[in-house]
């Protein structure tokens, strides 16, 4: 046992029983836990701050222009033959003069 504030210093009795009691196995999400731990996402992008950022405003800027686009295609296919995209301008004959 090393001295206070040394690497070797033990925790209290109570936050080394807190850091033993882990829900590994038990939760009803493990699944997922497992399933995301595995992809690695955490540790490529999410670990650091400037990462962590850079993540969230470029995956922002991805899904917006996505879920924009999903809905501007549903609002086209329940518009259709409605909108004036849909409806070209005919030209009226011209006058034979």
């Amino acid at each position: 046992r090393g001295g206070f504030g040394s690497p070797r210093d033990h925790e209290p009795l109570w936050i080394e029983n807190w850091n033993r009691n882990h829900r590994a196995g038990k939760d009803s999400l493990d699944w997922f836990f497992r399933a995301f731990n595995s992809t690695g996402i955490y540790e490529a992008f999410l670990k650091s701050s400037p990462r962590f950022y850079g993540f969230i405003v470029c995956g922002g800027m991805v899904g917006t222009y996505y879920w924009s686009r999903t809905w501007d295609h549903i609002w086209n296919r329940v518009n259709k033959g409605k909108l004036y995209a849909h409806n070209p301008y005919v030209y009226p004959p011209a006058d034979d003069e």
